[in-house]
């Protein structure tokens, strides 16, 4: 284990375990088998694994499932992590990742990914729903009520106005006795613009249900096999070896490239090589078993 200062990033007054304590239990990704389980019931250990780490199994479901739907790191609590002595951590890891494991598998979690998933589901797009007759009977109401309002104007004191009427009328009554015509131009317009309308709104909307189906597939697993990849893609070059420097009262890495790493990746490095080679290990078992 490194027994450095804190990083300078967002939580970098963790524990050199905490960090790794809330990673496996907020991406749920270390799991396989509880190597203190085999000895004792499930619930007895998992319940002794909530009061070390000073969380509860509510909060910890919570984190699980938010960390797998969203991606990021979520969590709350692990206060006690800290206090797990350095010997036991590797086995506490495998216990959480067994109860991560499991969970994932439950009717519980399962119907929550359903839930969410319900709501991200695309909308279908409210299409325009227009025929001949239904144009043809709006653009007569417009051009009835544009004639009446013409009509006014015939006494209207304005000179110009009022010459401009009999031109005016003719041409709306022209366009009027028009609408009875079989290929009458002004519907046609109307029904096509609405069918391009209809047709590019059906096109956004399949576009986006492909990637709904890609980013939330019916089942969790996909999901899950994702997440797992990441973690060991995220931690697979962790340099345990790498030199930190004090700068403003706090610990950054030396060589540059390492402070931009993911956060995962720095809390794998202040977690050390044992511990990370624990979650890795049930990762990589897990994703055999998924494919």
């Amino acid at each position: 284990m490194h027994d450095h200062k804190p990083f300078n990033m967002k939580h970098s007054a963790l524990n050199p375990l905490l960090p790794a304590a809330k990673t496996f239990i907020a991406l749920s990704v270390i799991a396989v088998i509880a190597l203190f389980s085999l000895a004792m019931k499930a619930k007895e250990v998992t319940d002794d694994i909530w009061k070390q780490l000073g969380i509860s199994q509510v909060d910890a479901n919570r984190n699980i499932f938010s960390s797998f739907r969203d991606g990021h790191l979520r969590y709350s609590g692990a206060r006690l992590a800290k206090n797990i002595a350095e010997g036991n951590r590797a086995a506490v890891i495998n216990e959480l990742g067994a109860y991560a494991k499991k969970y994932t598998a439950s009717a519980e979690f399962k119907k929550e990914y359903a839930s969410f998933r319900a709501r991200k589901k695309p909308q279908e797009p409210m299409l325009i729903t227009l025929t001949a007759d239904m144009v043809k009977t709006q653009e007569k109401e417009r051009l009835e009520k544009a004639i009446k309002s013409t009509e006014a104007n015939a006494n209207h004191p304005n000179p110009k106005i009022k010459n401009s009427v009999p031109s005016r009328l003719e041409a709306l009554k022209k366009e009027l006795a028009a609408l009875d015509e079989p290929d009458n131009k002004t519907i046609k317009q109307r029904l096509d613009n609405a069918a391009r309308s209809n047709e590019q709104a059906t096109k956004m909307y399949n576009q986006a249900v492909q990637k709904f189906e890609a980013e939330y597939p019916e089942s969790p697993e996909p999901m899950i096999k994702k997440r797992l990849q990441q973690i060991l893609d995220i931690t697979a070059d962790v340099d345990y070896a790498a030199e930190l420097k004090e700068v403003d009262n706090k610990k950054i890495f030396v060589n540059p490239v390492y402070e931009k790493k993911p956060l995962e990746w720095k809390m794998a490095f202040r977690a050390g090589k044992p511990a990370t080679d624990a979650v890795r290990a049930f990762a990589q078992q897990w994703l055999q078993e998924l494919k």
